[in-house]
């Protein structure tokens, strides 16, 4: 893992496409900007879990009850 320091209004380009921008600090939070191209599919990693907790769910066989 890469670990970078930015201050406010500095940015990240990946793959020469995807620009991370820090645009606000406040207290522990960190408000950032992604600007990328309209294929580039941009989801929060908690919602990743949370879907594939579901998909892990519905995958699972329902045990009959006794």
């Amino acid at each position: 893992m890469l670990v970078l320091r930015r201050k406010v209004g500095e940015s990240i380009v990946l793959a020469g496409v995807i620009n991370i921008s820090v645009l606000a600090v406040e207290g522990e939070r960190v408000k950032i900007g992604i600007s990328a191209p309209p294929d580039v599919t941009i989801v929060r990693e908690e919602l990743l879990r949370v879907a594939e907790t579901k998909q892990a769910d519905q995958n699972t066989p329902v045990q009959p009850r006794q």
